[in-house]
């Protein structure tokens, strides 16, 4: 079984909004329902989990029945961070997920991850054991200290750029973050699933990855931007342009 964890914890005070950004309304439609969409209908995903602030977890639900979100199987409260958050979604499909069940985590404001991107993800993992979404760095860069640069990093140089999906089976999962929140390995708000594997000791895998999802939902320009992508995309369905 495959199942797309996403992670909609987050309380969006960057935006400004009053709300947190995954409930905004894009387009008449709150933003976590486009990523939810992206999972129920890929025929890669068999089942949603979906990792929330604990007053909104009702609201999620309705809004499954609303939009017809029929993979949805479980909502569970989040954490005060995306790692605590992860870990509560890893946790809770204890007994209910076998290990060789894979996990595809994404954000609820990730709403451009295509079925292209999800099906290389699923199958570098099942090579592999594990798969996060990545790409060339096209930029110049320099390592920074205290916001002062210290190192100049060349393009010449081979650097990844990671994002979301992460994948990994649920067995694999399940004994890191076990192993992490016993003994405090990468367990603060800037910790990931990405810096536990590395911290383990484990070599990670890199799947497809595209510059649309790289878009994430940070700033009120970020929302911009996805809300004339996603304009752009229903005048094109609905044959305006």
């Amino acid at each position: 079984m495959n199942i797309a964890v996403v992670l909609a914890g987050g309380v969006g005070q960057r935006l400004g909004l009053g709300i947190p950004k995954q409930f905004v309304d894009v387009l008449d439609k709150p933003l976590i329902v486009y990523a939810l969409e992206i999972y129920e209908k890929s025929e890669y995903i068999d089942a949603i989990e979906v990792v929330c602030l604990p007053q909104y977890i009702e609201t999620v639900y309705e809004y499954a029945k609303t939009y017809g979100i029929n993979k949805l199987k479980w909502v569970v409260p989040g954490g005060s961070s995306c790692q605590e958050s992860t870990k509560n979604g890893i946790f809770h499909l204890e007994g209910i997920c076998a290990d060789d069940d894979v996990l595809l985590f994404g954000m609820s404001t990730s709403v451009f991850v295509d079925d292209d991107i999800i099906r290389d993800s699923l199958d570098v993992c099942k090579q592999y054991g594990n798969a996060f979404a990545g790409k060339q760095c096209i930029y110049n860069m320099a390592a920074t200290t205290d916001g002062l640069s210290s190192t100049s990093l060349s393009r010449k140089e081979v650097h990844k750029t990671l994002n979301l999906p992460w994948t990994a089976p649920f067995g694999k999962l399940l004994a890191l973050y076990k192993k992490a929140y016993a003994e405090n390995i990468e367990t603060d708000e800037a910790s990931y699933i990405p810096t536990v594997f590395l911290a383990m000791g484990e070599t990670i895998y890199l799947s497809k990855d595209t510059a649309q999802n790289f878009v994430h939902v940070t700033t009120p320009e970020d929302l911009e931007i996805i809300k004339g992508c996603l304009l752009l995309d229903k005048m094109e369905k609905e044959g305006a342009l």
